[in-house]
């Protein structure tokens, strides 16, 4: 299958690269930067560029887009709300579009958890209601309504994937895991602001690749809207002790605090996704940390 992938450079479009070629599909991968890594297989299109973005689908006689491309969390761009809007809405829209006026046969768009805001349920399903606290989950609200509104009105077959917090190589953006990786690489102690009570839904970039790949080769979509997880929930502490059994010599100091993303989530049901489709995550917090690991400490760098 010929299959675009936008924001190929990030954390998830480099997963899904490797992962698809693997399954032996020809990736047509796009984004506005390689971030300096000379990547030849990348082409350099902004979101924006919907001329360019249609001549590539057209062109590469595209049969799926996974949409991973926009403003990729909400501590991005804060400062700049309506470019929030305008990236990630009107992309998923021209998208959307674009699969429905070229017969594309599957469109995914990568979501995120913090659409739920913060949720008193013991279970976060995908019936539940959305709040969502900041303009970067507005926009992941704003895009599952198209994705639901072209499968109803036009019958474009899409779902939309709400990942939780999703870890891995290539992941610029902040992150405890790669920090730990980082400072132990320098020798440095990784201090981590913290509530010792706060749930934590880490989710490995190989899980989200996996579920991307299932959806696409399902036959029908039942639904528009999968909680994606790791299945696990976890303290801070936890989580450092996770760390410490695959990075010994790391230092991790976990002071009094709150996390950049405090909206508390307690656990998410992954039925729906298991159901629908037959995908189950692979990859706890040990398993994909230490895949983490292995793949990103290269020449004593991480992955970037």
């Amino acid at each position: 299958m010929n299959i675009l992938v936008t924001g190929g450079a990030g954390l998830v479009g480099m997963a899904l690269r490797r992962h698809l070629q693997a399954a032996g599909h020809n990736v047509l991968a796009t984004d506005m930067t390689d971030f300096s890594r000379h990547d030849p297989d990348l082409t350099l299109a902004d979101l924006g560029d919907h001329a360019r973005l249609e001549q590539l689908v057209i062109e590469g006689q595209v049969q799926a887009i996974v949409h991973s491309g926009g403003i990729s969390g909400p501590l991005m761009q804060r400062e700049f709300p309506c470019d929030v809007v305008r990236i990630n809405v009107d992309s998923t829209a021209f998208l959307l579009d674009l699969a429905r006026r070229h017969g594309i046969g599957r469109f995914l768009l990568m979501s995120s958890h913090v659409v739920y805001g913060h949720s008193d349920k013991a279970v976060i399903s995908e019936e539940d209601a959305v709040h969502p606290g900041t303009t970067y989950a507005a926009s992941k609200v704003a895009g599952e309504a198209l994705v639901e509104s072209f499968a109803r009105e036009f019958g474009v077959s899409a779902a939309a994937l709400r990942l939780t917090r999703v870890y891995g190589p290539h992941r610029r953006a902040n992150c405890y895991l790669r920090q730990a990786i980082e400072d132990s690489i320098s020798g440095r102690t990784t201090v981590i602001p913290c509530d010792l009570s706060f749930p934590y839904h880490f989710l490995s970039v190989e899980d989200v690749a996996g579920a991307t790949l299932a959806t696409l080769a399902a036959d029908d979509l039942e639904h528009t809207i999968y909680n994606v997880g790791s299945g696990e929930v976890l303290t801070m502490d936890q989580v450092r002790r996770t760390i410490l059994d695959v990075v010994p010599n790391a230092r991790i100091e976990l002071v009094e605090g709150s996390d950049a993303a405090p909206e508390m989530q307690k656990d998410f049901s992954l039925q729906r996704l298991a159901q629908d489709i037959g995908w189950r995550p692979r990859y706890p917090l040990a398993a994909g940390f230490a895949d983490y690991f292995k793949r990103a400490s290269t020449d004593g760098k991480v992955l970037q």
